[in-house]
């Protein structure tokens, strides 16, 4: 069973892929922070960087966009194009180091017309190209290229060699045409309808760049409902459901045009118990959230993302199995290998990731082991690459992604530990107080002052560390009173004057 279900609010929008009752995939856009993915711009060339071969281009948002040499049709070596995620790019390093160099394409004031193929994360701008792309449903158009090209979803040789000769038929002159993989098994007219609806997009494209006078927005892709009704609900999704009168009937309406047959598989949530909450959803966003994913044995995972890369680790937990040590380790990574494929693609983590599997003795189970992982992948629409395990037993991949990653859109860094996931001790916390109070003493004359501490800190600084308090206000000859303070959090401290509570000191 395969559903997409759309949680739609008039400040946030929700979008789940549920595989057999299980969360697979969540996207969600805010109306404060809408992504622009898709969207085609008149940018103005801003400064040309040839130590990195890139250029940021000023397309009328906060941040410049962010162009490589490889992404600018036309340059030298991009004649034999090989599609990645949907983008054409030059097929070996050999050819795309024969580019020619930026800064013989592009001059600062320069305007060009362009497309983005990431949000910006962070303090990066948004990523760019300057191939453009126009999705339909069967095929997308790329105006500036030639390439012809069939999804990898689609495996059948005969399959692609039957929609390569359609491509050829029908796509517009000098222009390049991808087959999408809801155009499998589909004919020639759904295609030329396709390629009929690409060109008058391109004209009316063609047409805004040429009146725009500066940078700004030419085209914006659909709104995040419709954009995923156009890419992902197809035949092999069983269901739509949507929990908005409005949009049920925009999805209605578009699907009239696009793919009628689809429309009896869309549902409107009409309950008053939230949607995610009756699906069991929120549950596993909440889960998502968290370090240590438990797997069905008592096994679990742990995720920890670093500046670099992404380390997952596999143990067994509570997991002693019934046979030999072997078997209880294969089976815990069998589920891990199941497992991590999920979260990757739900967390949407990317970047480098190294994977600590148990270490397995038996070659064998090594092999079933890589394979397991590398089947699971298959579903996951970004692009990934698996390394074969090491004599550690772990493995390394790549995985691209082109938005923020779950843990990332929807939460922020601890104001304490900054990310680390750690904070100092009591005991530490104890000791920086004491050390504190006594550089205060130096260069304040403040004879009675409050400290107000954690509680933890505060029972430390009245029992177990209290001749180290009495001696620093012996030696400079100060009254302290400690106070507790319920609502601070561990590296809270202040310092107070206790005639008037005024603070001392930072």
């Amino acid at each position: 069973m395969r559903e997409i279900v759309i949680n739609a609010g008039s400040h946030e929008t929700r979008i789940a892929e549920i595989e057999g009752k299980r969360l697979v995939e969540l996207q969600v856009e805010r109306q404060d922070s809408p992504s622009i993915v898709g969207n085609i711009y008149k940018g103005r060339v801003d400064s040309v960087v040839p130590g990195i071969q890139a250029a940021f281009i000023d397309i009328g948002q906060e941040k410049n966009g962010f162009l490589y040499v490889s992404d600018i049709a036309g340059a030298e070596g991009t004649g034999d194009m090989m599609l990645e995620e949907g983008k054409p790019r030059a097929k070996t390093r050999a050819r795309r180091a024969r580019q020619q160099p930026i800064e013989t394409m592009l001059k600062k004031n320069q305007h060009i017309m362009v497309q983005v193929v990431k949000d910006r994360l962070g303090t990066k701008g948004a990523r760019i190209t300057n191939f453009i792309t126009i999705p339909g449903r069967y095929t997308v158009l790329m105006p500036t290229v030639s390439t012809l090209g069939v999804s990898r979803k689609i495996e059948s040789d005969e399959e692609r060699d039957r929609l390569k000769k359609i491509l050829r038929q029908v796509r517009p002159k000098g222009m390049g045409l991808i087959t999408r993989t809801a155009g499998e098994g589909r004919s020639k007219a759904d295609f030329q309808s396709d390629a009929k609806y690409h060109s008058k997009v391109w004209e009316t494209i063609k047409s805004k760049y040429e009146r725009m006078k500066g940078p700004g927005l030419i085209r914006e892709d659909l709104s995040p409902i419709l954009r995923v009704v156009r890419d992902r609900f197809t035949a092999d999704i069983d269901r739509l459901t949507v929990d908005d009168e409005e949009q049920h009937d925009r999805i209605l309406a578009f699907l009239e045009n696009l793919a009628p047959q689809l429309k009896k598989n869309v549902r409107l949530y009409k309950q008053r118990r939230p949607i995610f909450d009756k699906m069991g959803i929120e549950t596993e966003i909440a889960k998502a959230l968290r370090r240590q994913v438990y797997l069905p044995s008592g096994g679990h995972i742990c995720i920890d993302q670093t500046e670099a890369l992404i380390a997952i680790d596999v143990n067994t937990g509570k997991f002693t199995g019934k046979k030999q040590l072997e078997d209880t380790v294969f089976q815990t990574n069998m589920e891990s290998a199941e497992e991590i494929a999920r979260q990757m693609r739900l967390r949407d983590m990317g970047g480098i990731i190294a994977i600590d599997f148990i270490d397995m003795s038996q070659e064998k189970n090594r092999r079933k082991l890589l394979r397991a992982m590398r089947e699971a992948l298959l579903s996951d629409r970004a692009k990934t690459t698996v390394s074969e395990i090491n004599e550690l037993g772990m493995v390394e991949m790549t995985r691209k992604r082109v938005k923020h990653n779950l843990v990332k859109a929807l939460s922020q860094p601890c104001p304490y530990c900054e990310g680390s996931g750690q904070v100092r001790s009591v005991t530490t916390m104890t000791f920086d107080t004491l050390r504190k109070l006594q550089s205060l003493f130096i260069t304040s004359k403040e004879k009675r002052i409050v400290l107000q501490v954690h509680p933890d800190v505060a029972r430390r600084l009245r029992n177990e560390n209290k001749s180290m308090l009495d001696d620093i206000a012996e030696r400079f000859e100060r009254e302290i009173e400690v106070e507790s303070v319920s609502d601070f959090h561990i590296h809270d401290v202040k310092v107070l004057r206790a005639r008037n509570r005024e603070p001392i000191g930072d």
